[in-house]
């Protein structure tokens, strides 16, 4: 597993980026929210798919921290963003700007990011909405480091 910090090498100051590289224990789609999962391929921690859905419709996967960048199939290795400004995440619609993300949902799609209600407020945000979603389901967003790498 590598972790790379990106702190205005990028000549952007104001957002600090976070990727880590770990192997994808399903095959990994660019642009949605992943978890963590029980493979130990590369050791307990290391192996990564496209977030589940929650438990039920308040209860989002607590493993949920970033990003894919790029599509992969399983077996192959995938870098995530985990921290930093991330374009065109998927997100549930009525994301809109300033709008707390959670993991997917029961009822939801695998991999797309869910809006936080008064319901979910136990659920942790991986991520805040910097733009409307309008119909799209594709919106800026701001990655909320999880502190697991």
């Amino acid at each position: 597993m590598a972790i790379h910090k990106v702190d205005g090498v990028d000549g952007n100051n104001h957002f600090p980026k976070k990727f880590v590289t770990l192997y994808a224990s399903a095959a990994c789609t660019a642009g949605m929210f992943v978890a963590l999962t029980a493979d130990d391929t590369n050791g307990l921690g290391a192996s990564c798919a496209n977030a589940p859905l929650g438990a039920g419709a308040a209860t989002a996967s607590g493993l949920v921290f970033g990003i894919a960048t790029e599509t992969v199939a399983s077996g192959a290795t995938v870098t995530v963003q985990t921290a930093g400004k991330y374009e065109n995440a998927y997100v549930a619609t009525g994301a809109d700007f300033g709008i707390a993300l959670i993991g997917p949902l029961s009822g939801g799609t695998i991999g797309m990011a869910s809006v936080r209600t008064a319901a979910t407020l136990n659920d942790p945000v991986v991520a805040v909405a910097l733009e409307d979603d309008a119909v799209t389901n594709y919106a800026d967003v701001m990655v909320v480091d999880q502190g697991f790498f």
